[in-house]
């Protein structure tokens, strides 16, 4: 009786472990989990009209003209003075039809080459895209981006009042138009003063904002208007405390997921959430006009379970959002695919004719947000799948002939209505599987072309017919790392496969890389993965005529590692002598991720990256750019005037345009961005006048002036420096080498100061003494972000991060911890059942 006792006892142990491994499946959040992740799409302007604030079931809360509740969902521009190329109809026609939005903001920067800069231009694009919104039947949110400085006292914000009268009067009462009075007070000093985070601060806010909403008024203009608090708008609390009396006013809610957990009650005034909570009890109404999947200072992530937390919370309350932001620039926050060197091209903020970005042209973030808008379930692309068409056959035959050794010769090839036709075929009609010996040969001898298959699985192409038959291709890829491989067999296509296309047929073809074993071998090789040559043999029955087109090659995009030198510890002056980085490494939004190594350069060691310009220019000239960075505690400028550097280039091809050197810190106290207004600017068609050193190197001794940065003093603690080695219409393709990177004084002695040093360039990115672009353009032309900064997201994770609150479990930790304790329990009880056991049969023995 003990004993069967015993065996149940260790049964149930083994059972619970069983289940407790199991418990991952059901920990994770899925979206069944949360009550309002997935809700219907808002209703639109047409639909909804004029917006105001009512309280409903006790919160106040946006409604429609009916009185009904109402939530907006939709997305941010990125700085309108960086990325105008997302104001064109196709964009704001994919936003509304394919990602169902019923909100866009425009995020119109002040300072920071913004609206100060160029008041006409900027409006006009604010313009331009709230006639886009209205035509694509869109609530528009106008946002007077206060962000660099933080106070919206400062002399750069003085044109707001006049601004939003000039708006107004051209919109008045306009029900589509919500106005966001200043996007993100905080402490910011940069470029003037900042405001203190505490409710002296959100005064300084209610008294900014107070006059433009009686102009407003006044005038006759009941829409909602937004007003943002201090700490990058992360304490609507203190609004709430000391409300603006207007009955159309709601207060701003910024939050980053990765940053800002989630609460579940209003007690604490460091966490966003809380505060957002606290806001709604005291019966203010908020909005979230900028959020964002990653961590506050743009990159990491995306935090997507926290995100979920976030929207349920949003949806579950009526708030309305916009997520951060439509722009292919390289963080994480970005909605469209970036320019990552060797890796992506960057999205294109025109969709096209067919108005819909495809799945691979939006980031992680876009994919999600997109579905989170529509309010339909989030199902991810499998992104390590890609496709490239080898030949596609637009113009000629490509390189195709029929091969010399080829048993049939009486064949031609020419190219007719874009696809590379084939005559002759009667005398090649062996369709089987084994005997493709047998059927005319060709290859692409005279392609040319040369294309990286690392990763390929297989080969397809169109075949196109007159009437549907059986056609039969065997085919032997060939590149550096692989000649010549038997194919395996021939694939067919039969007539069933074949389906009208225009008066004729079509079919796909298509061959693994078990059936064309030398394309296994060059997708695998270690050393060369470049294809450069088909062999295909092609069979047909009952016909003369075949015609083929887009050969193409699907695989699985591999991750090559990239291996650094080590990084050591951050040292200053870096001289890179004791074979480490001394704490360099890439920003996290570099456009180069290269290895990082230590090489000699001209009898020193130096760090060093080997990398190429696109020859296609990304929009954001910084996003194709190297962006090393360097953090230290201990990083201040003392009584140094420079940041000085040895830099040596070992050109491949350096013909055209230039290379322009951007200086930044970005000091916590002085809102995480200090930029220095020179640059140090390298002429690359001008090369032959350059030092070269007994090792062959380009040699140039960099200065970047640190004494033009008001707000930098002395003793100011900066944090971590970056150096942007920005693409200035350059072919630069090569390796370059930094060494003796240091503060300077301008007589420091045997620092390279002299007639020989190349001084930086002054200048604040502006295009100086250029005329601005045409407004209604709505192009790039206006923007330089060679020293003006695009947004690198502001705010850096320390910014206001939240160590409070209801922190979200990493899904993944979680599981293999429960996985782990289930797994102890299993075999606890495995071990005791078989102790039993052996007690047992001692006893009967």
């Amino acid at each position: 009786m003990k004993h069967r006792m015993l065996k149940r006892f260790m049964a149930l142990i083994m059972v619970l472990g069983l289940l407790t491994s199991l418990l991952p499946n059901f920990a994770s959040a899925a979206e069944a989990d949360y009550n309002s992740l997935l809700v219907e799409p808002g209703k639109r302007p047409s639909q909804a009209g004029a917006l105001s604030l009512k309280v409903v079931n006790g919160q106040k809360t946006l409604v429609d003209k009916n009185g009904q509740k109402i939530q907006l969902r939709g997305m941010s521009t990125h700085g309108l003075q960086w990325f105008p190329g997302i104001l064109n109809e196709n964009a704001f026609s994919a936003l509304s039809n394919d990602w169902g939005s019923n909100l866009i903001r425009l995020a119109m920067y002040v300072g920071e080459g913004g609206y100060a800069t160029d008041p006409k231009l900027m409006k006009q694009r604010v313009i331009d895209g709230i006639e886009l919104a209205k035509a694509n039947d869109m609530y528009v949110i106008v946002d007077w981006h206060v962000h660099a400085p933080g106070d919206p006292n400062a002399d750069v914000y003085k044109g707001a009042l006049n601004f939003f009268k000039e708006i107004s009067s051209l919109y008045p009462n306009d029900p589509h138009i919500i106005y966001e009075l200043a996007n993100e007070p905080s402490s910011n000093s940069n470029d003037g003063p900042g405001l203190t985070n505490d409710a002296e601060g959100w005064a300084k806010v209610k008294s900014y904002a107070e006059p433009i909403i009686k102009m407003l008024r006044d005038n006759g203009n009941q829409n909602i208007v937004i007003v943002g608090s201090p700490n990058w708008s992360q304490r609507a609390d203190l609004a709430a405390d000391n409300p603006i009396d207007d009955s159309n006013t709601m207060y701003t809610v910024h939050f980053y997921t990765g940053s800002h957990p989630a609460a579940s009650d209003s007690s604490n005034r460091e966490n966003v959430m809380s505060n957002a909570r606290y806001a709604l009890e005291k019966g203010q109404a908020v909005f979230a006009t900028e959020w964002g999947t990653s961590e506050a200072n743009g990159n990491n992530g995306p935090y997507l379970e926290e995100a979920n937390q976030w929207i349920n919370f949003l949806n579950e309350n009526n708030i309305s959002w916009a997520n951060w932001s439509l722009t292919n620039k390289n963080e994480t926050s970005a909605a469209f695919t970036p320019f990552q060197l060797g890796k992506t091209e960057a999205t294109d903020l025109d969709p096209g004719a067919d108005q819909v970005w495809a799945p691979k042209e939006l980031s992680l973030s876009g994919e999600y947000v997109r579905a989170r808008i529509k309010g339909v379930s989030y199902e991810p692309i499998d992104r390590t799948k890609y496709s490239k068409v080898l030949f596609d056959f637009t113009d000629s035959t490509q390189g195709f002939g029929v091969n010399g050794d080829s048993p049939v010769k009486d064949v031609t090839l020419k190219n007719v209505d874009g696809a590379l036709q084939i005559s002759g075929l009667n005398a090649s009609s062996d369709v089987s599987a084994e005997n493709y010996w047998a059927n005319v040969r060709l290859s692409a001898d005279n392609w040319g072309e040369s294309v990286d298959v690392l990763g390929a699985q297989e080969l397809s192409m169109d075949v196109i017919v007159d009437k549907p038959t059986t056609v039969s291709v065997a085919a032997i890829p060939q590149g550096p790392s692989a000649g010549w491989a038997n194919p395996t067999r021939a694939i067919q296509v039969k007539a069933e496969d074949f389906e009208p296309f225009g008066n004729k047929y079509k079919a796909v073809l298509t061959i693994s890389k078990e059936d064309a074993p030398s394309l296994a071998t060059i997708a695998e090789s270690p050393d060369n993965n470049k294809l450069e040559n088909m062999i295909l043999f092609v069979g047909a029955e009952n016909t003369d005529v075949v015609s083929l087109d887009n050969i193409t090659v699907t695989g699985k995009e591999i991750e090559i590692e990239v291996v650094n030198d080590p990084e050591g510890a951050a040292t200053l002056p870096s001289t890179f002598e004791d074979d480490t980085r001394q704490g360099w490494k890439w920003s996290g939004d570099s456009g180069v991720k290269t290895a990082l190594t230590i090489e000699e350069a001209n009898g020193s060691k130096a760090l060093s990256w080997e990398f190429a310009y696109p020859e296609v220019k990304p929009t954001d000239n910084w996003a194709s750019a190297p962006r090393l960075d360097f953090w230290s505690e201990d990083l201040k400028r003392g009584d140094n005037e420079y940041v000085a550097f040895d830099l040596y280039l070992d050109p491949t091809r350096a013909t055209e345009g230039g290379i322009s050197i951007n200086l930044v810190f970005q000091p916590e106290l002085l809102g995480f961005w200090q930029q220095s207004a020179e640059t140090f600017d390298i002429d690359l068609t001008a090369l032959d006048s350059v030092e070269k050193t007994a090792d062959g190197l380009y040699h140039y001794e960099a200065k970047i002036d640190v004494t033009n940065l008001e707000n930098v003093k002395s003793d100011t603690s900066l944090r971590n420096m970056l150096l942007i080695f920005a693409d200035d219409e350059s072919d630069f393709a090569g390796r370059m080498f930094v060494d003796n990177v240091r503060f300077d004084k301008a007589s420091a002695p045997g620092t390279g100061d002299g007639e020989e040093e190349t001084p930086a360039q002054p200048g604040t990115g502006e295009n100086d003494g250029q005329t601005p672009a045409d407004p209604a353009d709505n192009d790039e032309a206006s923007k330089d972000p060679v020293t003006t900064p695009v947004k690198d997201k502001e705010k850096a994770e320390e910014k206001a991060k939240d160590k409070n609150g209801e922190k979200l479990p990493k899904t993944a930790t979680n599981s293999f911890n429960t996985l782990l304790i289930g797994g102890l329990v299993l075999l606890t009880g495995a071990g005791a059942y078989f102790y039993v056991r052996r007690r047992a049969n001692l006893e009967q023995e």
